[in-house]
């Protein structure tokens, strides 16, 4: 394995009001709202809880439920097996929405 050479930062640029790049002595920090976008700085919690494994390679997490399905809903109708259209189709592989 090659060693890398560390890189040592001699000085730092940053570009002034007039466009052109200027050496400056205190390292510069950006911000997205620098350029006026909108940063949302709240903490977020997860919508899911999201269990962890004990150890790497062994999946020990518990069984996670949907409690709520919320505005999904199903593709296709529950019917029962021989159930058929008016037309003599099969009505299980019936799509409840149109193309």
């Amino acid at each position: 394995m090659s060693e890398r050479p560390e890189i040592e930062i001699q000085r730092q640029t940053a570009f002034g009001d007039d466009g052109q790049l200027e050496v400056t002595e205190t390292s510069v920090e950006t911000s997205l709202e620098d350029f006026g976008a909108d940063v949302d700085h709240r903490d977020r919690d997860s919508q899911l809880d999201q269990p962890e494994a004990s150890e790497f390679g062994v999946d020990d997490r518990p069984e996670v439920e949907d409690s709520d399905k919320g505005d999904q809903a199903s593709l296709f109708a529950d019917t029962a097996e021989d159930q058929q259209t008016l037309a003599g189709d099969d009505a299980a592989d019936r799509c409840l929405f149109e193309e």
